[in-house]
């Protein structure tokens, strides 16, 4: 009897340190600073839910490519409904000054690893030169070793190429504007 209570407790103590161990060299998961350079090209393909003839709500497709502390070399892609928050009162109704959004995106690295990100905010100045953007996006996961991945980033940058945002009836039903060109930066943290 006495032996059977020894094994069971050197295997109690055993299974016990061995959670102490795994759980100190696990430790705490950190925030990691991530920062990345990119560039690509937004294609307007259409219309959003909700859309009107006075109150367009775009969708853009934006494609890139670039490099991140975090991803190392890798592909954008992003999906987003835009709208006018601003409307230029001087050429009305057709062009807008400023634009307002959200969407999401997923960041592709080389070896097939996916990021997952939520765009909570987009704005876009028209009447800055070059035109300038903005973006507030959130991590909420992803695969191969960003699965379960948190965080969250804010990136800026301009268009390479521009012409008006048109609204109002003028819009043609599926491309909307020529592509424009765009290069940007962005800052943020992850957990992973």
């Amino acid at each position: 009897m006495k032996g059977l209570f020894s094994i069971t407790l050197v295997m109690l103590l055993s299974s016990a340190m061995f959670f102490v161990v795994v759980s100190a060299g696990a430790g705490p998961v950190e925030k990691k600073p991530a920062s990345g350079m990119w560039s690509g090209t937004i294609y307007d393909v259409g219309y959003c839910a909700g859309s009107t003839n006075e109150a367009p709500i775009i969708q853009s497709i934006n494609v890139g490519k670039g490099v991140s502390t975090l991803t190392g070399k890798s592909d954008w892609l992003s999906v987003f409904c835009s709208y006018c928050t601003i409307p230029n009162v001087n050429r009305p109704p057709f062009y807008c000054d400023e634009l307002a959004g959200s969407g999401w995106a997923i960041i592709t690295t080389a070896d097939g690893d996916k990021l997952h990100l939520e765009i909570t905010e987009v704005g876009v100045d028209l009447t800055a030169t070059p035109p300038s953007w903005t973006e507030h996006e959130t991590i909420v996961g992803g695969t191969g070793r960003f699965d379960g991945a948190s965080g969250e980033s804010d990136s800026n940058g301009t268009w390479t190429s521009g012409t008006p945002f048109p609204s109002g009836e003028n819009i043609p039903p599926l491309l909307i504007l020529p592509p424009q060109g765009w290069a940007g930066t962005n800052e943020g943290w992850i957990k992973y």
